[in-house]
């Protein structure tokens, strides 16, 4: 954007500056040397055309400057709005990290607290309700139990589970 605006004035420059050269140099051969042929009406035509045409490119260049600008403004408006938006999307990110880490604090809690729970009870009594649970849960409790009151437990379940289970653990890397 910056280099249309530096080649439009580069070009204004050199469109008044080479008419400002011949313009004088014209002075300088009119007080030279009085006896110059006069201009036809041509000669001033052209002349009025091309002072015409310098005038449209000025107001041209104008426009795009003006157009540059105005870009530029939005563009500054928008990055404006996109670093808002990202910090309000930091506070976010921050927010749900807390609140996960809550969450996992109260899972882990909850989790040693069944676990406690079915340890106290009879294996062959606990093995039912464990066996009813969704297999995450099962192994959330499991995994936080004294090894002896799991195994025992785990004897009174059905076989295919008892193994699902092991397997489960087993990639966990837990038990």
């Amino acid at each position: 954007m910056r280099s249309v605006v530096i080649i439009s004035l580069v070009t204004f420059v050199l469109i008044f500056g080479s008419m400002l050269l011949v313009a004088n140099h014209l002075r300088e051969v009119a007080n030279q040397d009085e006896s110059l042929p006069e201009l036809s009406p041509d000669d001033f035509v052209a002349a009025e055309r091309l002072l015409q045409d310098m005038a449209l490119e000025r107001d041209r260049l104008q426009q795009e400057k003006e157009k540059m600008l105005a870009l530029e403004q939005r563009l500054a408006v928008e990055e404006k709005i996109v670093e808002q938006a990202r910090l309000k999307l930091e506070e976010v990110i921050t927010r749900l990290d807390a609140e996960q880490k809550i969450y996992n604090e109260e899972k882990e809690k909850s989790a040693r607290k069944l676990a406690k729970m079915y340890e106290a009870m009879k294996p062959n009594k606990a093995a039912p309700i464990l066996s009813s649970l969704d297999m995450e849960i099962i192994l959330e409790i499991i995994t936080r139990m004294n090894e002896k009151p799991a195994a025992k437990i785990m004897s009174y379940m059905d076989a295919g589970l008892a193994a699902r289970i092991s397997t489960r653990m087993s990639m966990k890397g837990a038990g």
